[in-house]
């Protein structure tokens, strides 16, 4: 087979980006655009193996051995030029969804501003921001992180993560992984933009389903804030919306069991009590027994619970709903 430049695909993978997955590690660099370290072809003590990132080809001073990412999974797998093209396509076309929350995830430790932000919002229980995996999006580096791993930049802009110019979509964000979903929920903390933010593709069903679909009653919020302030004050039956309506799926998922009692908690206000009246009517339309929970005026499940509220204060919320 004859490739073309416009078919050479592997040519997008980072070279650098590849051997870091494999374990190698830079110990030094030489001007800008060489690192050096062991090689990865044959033993030796002394770093004598240079990665040029500009024009990714390697070199090797001590087995005199050389070329490009095809060439070096050739020679370390003993593998024709077709097989290490073999090799290498999962990594040009891997999702690149599970390696951005990780890097969120762990981004939040180097943000005090985004940490400050989960304190003021009551959000401190580090098992729950851990189990709700939240991170933050400092808008610098996720292109670098990606590319460095092989992702090319067109597939992170075909995935919704960057825009047209290569920037993130998701900066100065509180990221939410949705990963039964395969999208991303981001809220933003500056001003002058979008506070809800997702990936071009469906929200899915309710976050929290599998959790709480074992308990004889459900609490339907809205968004992820509130799920993780109740969790927090001790309701594991809670499910997020992820907005104000259901989607198909979401209504099948709370009407599998007509016997299951349905809170539904908005925002206390009055955009959040005609919500909270339409949703209670799909409800019931759909057979199951609904109530409706009020809160003090102003409040949402978080800032009831983040301003004083306690667990016994909301669950007195829920023994008072009205059906």
């Amino acid at each position: 087979m004859i490739y073309s430049n416009q078919n050479r695909w592997w040519q997008q993978i980072s070279l650098l980006g590849y051997l870091q997955q494999q374990g190698w590690k830079p110990v030094g660099r030489r001007g800008r655009e060489e690192v050096a370290g062991l090689c990865p072809l044959h033993p030796e003590t002394r770093p004598s193996f240079y990665v040029n990132r500009r024009k990714q080809v390697f070199y090797c001073h001590g087995c005199g051995r050389g070329g490009d990412l095809v060439r070096l999974v050739e020679l370390r797998e003993g593998l024709s030029f077709a097989g290490a093209l073999q090799r290498l396509a999962p990594v040009a076309g891997g999702d690149p969804l599970e390696e951005t929350y990780r890097f969120y995830q762990a981004q939040l430790a180097y943000y005090p501003e985004a940490r400050q932000y989960l304190a003021e919002r009551g959000l401190w229980d580090q098992e729950i921001l851990a189990r709700l995996r939240i991170g933050y999006a400092p808008g610098t580096c996720l292109r670098a992180h990606l590319e460095g791993l092989g992702y090319p930049r067109t597939q992170l802009q075909n995935a919704g993560l960057m825009d047209e110019r290569g920037r993130d979509r998701f900066f100065r964000c509180l990221t939410f992984p949705l990963e039964e979903a395969g999208n991303l929920y981001g809220r933003a903390l500056g001003e002058g933009q979008p506070r809800h933010r997702f990936l071009p593709r469906p929200k899915g069903g309710l976050y929290g389903w599998k959790q709480a679909r074992s308990y004889a009653s459900l609490i339907v919020v809205e968004g992820l804030l509130d799920l993780a302030a109740l969790w927090q004050a001790g309701f594991p039956q809670v499910v997020a919306v992820l907005g104000v309506w259901l989607n198909e799926q979401q209504m099948g998922q709370i009407g599998d069991s007509l016997a299951r009692t349905v809170y539904v908690c908005l925002d206390s206000d009055a955009a959040g009590n005609r919500a909270s009246q339409h949703l209670a009517g799909q409800l019931r339309q759909a057979g199951l027994p609904v109530r409706r929970v009020s809160l003090p005026w102003g409040h949402d499940p978080n800032s009831y619970l983040a301003g004083g509220g306690t667990a016994a204060d909301f669950q007195r919320c829920l023994d008072q709903a009205q059906s």
